[in-house]
């Protein structure tokens, strides 16, 4: 099934909790809006942010609190939702394990009926309406975070080998530049 890329949801697996604990809320503004502005550029209307690895339950407590306090955040579950200036939503998740934020999920799913894909799909990307169609991973391409354990099922992958302190528009815009240009297969093979 070959079908033209089209662009609703970037998922961005970039940075630590630990580091992003030790992110300015001023760095984090800056981010959030780098990351706003090359969506809009791309099309899309959601990005999510998970980080490629954990840190301790003070360290996410406290990016939540700064999220909410400096950028205007609000909370959703366990995740901060943020309403840039553009039409560009942004969500803050600070779980690191893939694995844990399937638990929750199913449990939630399970609370109100039977869990099915769909279902389980829905609940991990919400409050997005659907799973990312571009996942963007700063840092090495050999080694795949554990946090992304459902979101790559049908998504394109894009790496960079680049820090979290150094993410930058440029990195966004080169990697929904390549997304544009695939031709997607959603797990099928060219015949």
């Amino acid at each position: 099934m070959a079908g033209a890329s089209s662009l609703s949801h970037v998922l961005l697996c970039a940075g630590t909790v630990a580091q992003w604990a030790a992110t300015s809320p001023d760095e984090w503004r800056d981010r959030i809006t780098v990351v706003a502005q090359a969506a809009i550029g791309g099309g899309a209307a959601w990005v999510t942010l998970v980080p490629t690895a954990g840190g301790t339950a003070l360290d996410a407590e406290s990016v939540r609190q700064q999220l909410m306090s400096a950028c205007g955040g609000v909370r959703y579950a366990e995740k901060i939702v943020l309403l840039p200036t553009g039409g560009v939503t942004v969500i803050v998740d600070v779980c690191a394990d893939g694995k844990e934020r399937i638990a929750v999920g199913a449990t939630a799913v399970a609370a109100s009926g039977d869990i099915t894909e769909d279902r389980l799909a829905a609940a991990l990307s919400a409050p997005a309406p659907n799973e990312p169609d571009l996942v963007i991973v700063l840092g090495s391409a050999t080694q795949m975070p554990a946090s992304l354990v459902w979101e790559l099922a049908y998504a394109e992958l894009v790496f960079f080998d680049a820090e979290w302190q150094a993410l930058d528009a440029e990195h966004l815009e080169m990697a929904i530049d390549d997304f544009t240009r695939r031709d997607r297969r959603f797990g099928g093979v060219d015949s």
